[in-house]
């Protein structure tokens, strides 16, 4: 699913020329400008930003502004596991589509994730994603994170990079039962004897 655009059906008219010319200036008149048509686009309204979503969103919409309406609604920042198991074993599936300000003109994304849960950031890994459009726009897929380079309830930002240049970022929080501490505190024999 490379390419998420949503499938817009424009229908021509029937009428006389002058009924035609009529809508046409209606439309343009409720609209205001072509300036606000092209900011009803999903790629001018969430430009540079990278959208998370829980579940994978359908490939066709009814229009741009049901696309947006969508997005939207779906949009996450937290992330579950759909698979953990005891303090070493976590899997995160991120959905996500990336929007892009200009058409990349490549054929290759580099994402890159950092770890940024106290402010700073610390790199933690890169994955390469390969387009076959290269006048897109916009970009889906999804990934799968996992234990030991991701961990439970840390916060991680993550950027999307065309040509060693950002084009679109998000930050997100990677939930979990986090490690599991029994409590109990066992001494060696050597240890003992040094108190």
């Amino acid at each position: 699913m490379a390419d998420m655009r949503p499938s817009v059906e424009f229908r021509t008219l029937k009428g006389s020329p002058r009924r035609t010319a009529l809508t046409a200036l209606v439309v343009t008149t409720l609209l205001g400008s072509s300036a606000i048509v092209a900011a009803a686009k999903p790629e001018e309204v969430f430009k540079g930003h990278i959208i998370l979503t829980k579940d994978r969103l359908p490939t066709h919409f009814a229009s741009e502004s049901a696309f947006i309406a969508a997005i939207k609604k779906a949009s996450i920042d937290k992330i579950w596991p759909y698979e953990e198991k005891g303090n070493d074993h976590a899997l995160w599936n991120l959905e996500y589509i990336g929007f892009f300000a200009k058409p990349l003109n490549d054929t290759e994304i580099n994402l890159k994730f950092w770890e940024a849960t106290g402010g700073s950031q610390r790199f933690i890994a890169g994955d390469e994603q390969y387009i076959t459009d290269k006048t897109t726009r916009i970009f889906a897929a999804k990934i799968t994170l996992g234990k030991p380079e991701f961990e439970q309830n840390k916060k991680y930002l993550m950027t999307m990079e065309s040509r060693g240049r950002v084009i679109a970022s998000t930050s997100f929080w990677l939930r979990g039962k986090g490690p599991n501490y029994s409590g109990k505190v066992e001494f060696s024999d050597d240890e003992t004897k040094q108190k």
